[in-house]
């Protein structure tokens, strides 16, 4: 595969309909995984959502809280079960359906991940879910009983923490590997960061081969921590000047501060739900078995739904962020050939599709769709259903 597209002429790249540079049996397989992933995904959320309605509306929420109080008295106890109780169930509800998007995943060849180790990362996930809903729960409980001010300092909490963990954690130890950047490709990076205006940006590889076969290059960080972030699957694929545009991706993401507002828009988002959540829950009269603990079942619930409505405002928002990074680097580096190429890679490589359905492209999509990228490019009119009118190539604006 890597062969075949790495034979296309430029001429041809910029030239021909991307459906004709791509391979067509592959084409189909990534359509019918895209639907495949996407279904699990929808499936995954209403799980999430439909559990904690039956864990309020069975009167189970209340049966553990009084469970809770039978063995001790302490309410911070009793809340932090509770707490974790939401938590473990969230993710213990969404497991057959991450599993199917495992197994679609894995069946295509896109992971590499063995089941039992994909199993052992789900239940670490399970503890540290239950681990998180514990604290939540306990903490704003303790502050509505104890600040006035209690919604303002849950939400100076929730940017606070968000803000830090993105500062911190490319520089903690944790989650993938890294590995040794090779000389060649630190140079590279150099000359690119430079050219992008963030220059001194440091480039990190990733040792994703472990879990995965797709290719993957993002910002990650913000301010003296940000850096981008490349996969060795990346590596093992593109051609020098593919890894320069990808290289040029994650460092426009970098000057455009793409992974603060990433941030900012999420956690916006998260307030306005639990706000309307809140609002939804106090519309429904308490049942004989009710009381503040017990109807946080039914809080979530409202948040699932409300949060479901508002996921198309968060992939509305990161379609635009990959829009501008792929102009900026189409204004710096000019070189359309090479962006057009390694799309045409993701495409056959990593499964995906040149266009999905409407539906899918304007709810899932966090990223435009490839066909219409490969359009922006090219000047030609996006090919996908809903998509634009011909118009002129962002590199022919820069030909005197």
């Amino acid at each position: 595969m890597d062969a075949r597209v790495d034979a296309l002429p430029a001429a041809q790249l910029l030239a021909r309909d991307p459906a004709g540079l791509v391979d067509p049996g592959r084409q189909r397989r990534a359509r019918a995984i895209a639907d495949l992933r996407h279904g699990a995904s929808a499936a995954w959320g209403i799980a999430q959502i439909a559990a904690f309605w039956w864990l309020w509306r069975s009167g189970m929420g209340a049966r553990i809280r009084d469970a809770m109080r039978r063995r001790t008295r302490s309410r911070t106890a009793q809340r932090a079960v509770f707490g974790a109780v939401l938590g473990a169930l969230s993710a213990l509800a969404g497991l057959p359906f991450a599993l199917i998007g495992y197994r679609v995943a894995y069946s295509a060849g896109v992971t590499s991940e063995h089941v039992d180790h994909w199993l052992l990362d789900y239940l670490v996930r399970i503890v540290l879910d239950a681990a998180l809903g514990a604290v939540i729960v306990t903490v704003v409980l303790w502050l509505v009983e104890h600040v006035r001010g209690w919604y303002l300092v849950v939400i100076a909490g929730l940017y606070g923490g968000a803000l830090l963990s993105i500062a911190l954690t490319p520089m903690l130890p944790l989650g993938t590997p890294h590995k040794t950047t090779p000389t060649a490709v630190a140079v590279l990076a150099a000359r690119v960061s430079s050219a992008l205006g963030v220059p001194g940006t440091p480039v990190v590889i990733l040792a994703t081969a472990r879990r995965t076969n797709a290719m993957s290059a993002h910002a990650a960080g913000i301010g003296p921590s940000a850096r981008a972030v490349v996969g060795d699957v990346t590596l093992d694929h593109v051609t020098p000047p593919e890894l320069r545009v990808a290289i040029g991706h994650a460092d426009a993401q970098v000057r455009d501060g793409d992974v603060l507002g990433r941030t900012l828009v999420a956690v916006t988002l998260l307030v306005f739900s639990a706000a309307i959540a809140v609002l939804l829950s106090d519309r429904v009269g308490f049942r004989r078995d009710d009381d503040a603990l017990s109807r946080l079942a039914l809080v979530a619930t409202f948040l699932g739904l409300v949060a479901v409505l508002a996921y198309p405002l968060y992939t509305a928002s990161e379609r635009y962020r990959e829009e501008r990074a792929d102009q900026r680097v189409l204004e710096t580096l000019v070189d359309p050939a090479s962006m057009v190429r390694i799309m045409i890679r993701y495409a056959d490589d990593d499964l995906v599709p040149l266009c999905d359905r409407r539906s899918i492209r304007w709810y899932f999509d966090e990223r435009p769709s490839l066909g219409a990228r490969i359009a922006a490019i090219t000047g030609r009119g996006d090919p996908c259903p809903g998509g634009s009118a011909p118009r002129p190539a962002a590199s022919q604006s820069l030909r005197p």
